[in-house]
């Protein structure tokens, strides 16, 4: 996950994702919420569009 090395990725996210944090770059869910997958898909794109600007 992005948010391992890039934690300033986090500063966006909802409190909704932010309860399912556990450690550092770790998310559970207990079951499918799409809303908050969402937001996963667009912290993970991000995450990788940055990885691509540094190399």
């Amino acid at each position: 996950m992005p948010v391992y090395m890039y934690p300033e990725l986090l500063k966006d996210i909802s409190p909704e994702l932010r309860k399912r944090m556990q450690g550092k770059s770790c998310f559970n869910f207990k079951k499918v919420e799409p809303e908050l997958f969402e937001e996963l898909v667009a912290l993970t794109r991000q995450g990788y569009e940055r990885f691509e600007k540094e190399g």
